[in-house]
């Protein structure tokens, strides 16, 4: 940063301080909150409802979808609706809307807002795009509607002022996960044309939502403030003023924490370690990413379960996660990377080289050529992390050797082809889990018979799989995926190592603030009503 540019700043952060302290007499008296929120992989400085792929945090304090992750995304929370449940074959969704919700300018919110939103943001000539757009097409007449081909939008239905009906083009049990990230857009203030979704200024100069903060004003590339919703839902906000203060990258951020000009910021697992040190409170969770090795099972070597559980038992995961990478990584017994996700007991592959060389001759291990270990991670952390899992399989006899191949990984991963061993890594959640990378014909490009990536089908788990899809109990799904992770642990269908954990660091003085980790930035329930600074 320019010594001019932080001259700025450090003026600019002045004149919000005293700003709030003429405001706090006033006003809720929680104080001015600046943060970067979003710096690192959850957020996408100045992106806008419709078109984000992260981001957010920050968006859910101006508009609200209508249910939300939960605190620690195991689940759903409300949001603007309070209820919702399906028909019995999960093609008809009904929500209940909460009851005295008003937009930021006093307008009623109701079910024809809902309506409104859907219908136009699918509207022919669109331009949203992402996550929500993905969500929205699997609404019956979704694809037609945005084609032009249909007059209407048959899929979404307003029963009543608080109740909304939308109808899928297909059964699915956990639509509500897909529009965790669907902000609801205000049917009276909306003055842009569908195809301006991307580019307008509404969302910049005069936005109306009904989150817990209002729009007061925004500087491109610099910050976006908002001040309290005093007709917030669960009650005004504390704060006197909330900054989202724009970064050019995480170290410019963290000077700025270390300069008192900021009071929360992502940082990477080193450095959020080193500021815990210096007393800075740290907030973390898992990344919702877990890095494996997937193994090719066109090779028959891999078809033995013996030699992926030596893989397992040659590596000390716990070393690595805990001296490697510095103790920023959980290791996993399975794909899923949140422990909700896990059964109550699991082998958890305990480092043991001995017994691994036992697996290994048993199974008639004989390596004659190393074995490439393709990756398309670049980053210090997973080279670090490779270097030391090829010492372990060296001490047992697996002699594998990285390749970094972050352009054409892609162009041949997905095909079968090209690759014996790949260290990757597959973001899931409860709500989001990849079923089709297990799936008999998940991918029916893939090399062989299967169209499964690895190459082999393993009929108890399509079954469970399908058991899953279809399951529409909250309970019963997650003992599903419990019993998902058991079949994958206990038969070592890959080996699992760890999900990396992401790190928010905040300043002392912040009083009842939460960050949590949440892939794209959620959004979650975070409760920013509660948020304060002490004095």
């Amino acid at each position: 940063m320019s010594g001019q540019k932080k001259l700025w700043w450090t003026l600019l952060a002045m004149a919000m301080i005293l700003s709030f302290s003429t405001a706090t007499a006033s006003a809720q008296g929680g104080g001015t909150l600046i943060g970067g929120f979003d710096v690192g992989p959850g957020g996408l400085p100045q992106t806008v409802p419709w078109v984000q792929t992260a981001g957010n945090t920050w968006l859910s304090k101006i508009w609200s979808p209508l249910v939300s992750y939960n605190e620690d995304v195991s689940g759903l929370a409300p949001q603007l609706a309070v209820a919702w449940e399906a028909n019995e074959d999960n093609t008809i969704w009904t929500f209940t809307l909460r009851e005295g919700v008003v937009w930021h300018d006093g307008e009623p919110f109701t079910a024809k807002d809902v309506k409104f939103t859907f219908d136009f943001v699918l509207s022919p000539g669109s331009t949203f795009s992402g996550p929500p757009q993905a969500a929205a097409l699997t609404i019956l007449g979704a694809r037609a509607y945005n084609a032009g081909e249909a007059a209407e939008l048959a899929g979404v239905r307003v029963v009543d002022d608080l109740t909304v009906e939308f109808e899928l083009e297909a059964p699915n049990p956990r639509f509500p996960f897909k529009l965790v990230d669907s902000y609801i857009l205000p049917a009276h203030a909306v003055n842009f044309a569908p195809s301006e979704i991307a580019t307008t200024d509404w969302w910049f100069t005069n936005p109306v939502g009904t989150g817990p903060f209002m729009h007061e004003e925004f500087v491109r590339d610099q910050f976006w403030a908002v001040v309290p919703n005093p007709n917030y839902w669960n009650g005004a906000p504390r704060l006197d003023r909330l900054i989202n203060r724009y970064f050019e990258d995480e170290t410019a951020a963290i000077l700025a924490l270390e300069a008192g000009e900021i009071h929360f910021t992502y940082a990477s697992g080193d450095v959020a370690l080193q500021l815990g040190e210096k007393g800075y409170t740290l907030h973390q969770g898992p990344s919702g990413v877990t890095n494996y090795f997937i193994f090719n099972y066109r090779n028959p070597v891999f078809q033995d379960v013996r030699v992926r559980q030596a893989f397992l038992y040659a590596i000390d995961r716990q070393a690595i996660a805990e001296v490697i990478l510095g103790g920023t990584a959980q290791v996993v017994p399975c794909l899923g990377a949140f422990p909700n996700m896990w059964p109550a007991e699991y082998n958890d592959y305990a480092y043991n080289p001995d017994l691994a060389r036992q697996l290994l001759a048993e199974a008639g291990w004989q390596q004659t050529e190393p074995i490439e270990l393709v990756t398309y991670y670049s980053s210090q952390f997973h080279m670090d992390a490779m270097a030391a899992q090829q010492q372990y399989l060296a001490d047992v006899g697996i002699n594998v050797v990285p390749r970094v191949d972050a352009d054409g990984y892609n162009a041949y991963f997905y095909t079968g082809e090209g690759w014996q061993i790949s260290y990757r890594g597959l973001g899931n959640n409860p709500g989001n889990y990849p079923f089709q990378f297990y799936e008999t014909g998940g991918y029916p490009n893939a090399v062989g018979d299967t169209g499964t990536l690895m190459g082999q089908s393993f009929p108890e788990l399509d079954a469970l799989i399908a058991a899953a899809r279809q399951e529409a109990d909250p309970d019963r799904y997650t003992e599903l995926l419990q019993e998902i992770c058991a079949f994958q642990n206990e038969n070592a269908i890959e080996a699992y190592m760890w999900t990396a954990l992401r790190f928010g660091v905040a300043s002392t003085d912040l009083v009842d603030f939460y960050w949590f980790p949440a892939p794209g930035g959620g959004p979650y329930e975070d409760h920013p009503e509660l948020w304060a600074v002490a004095e």
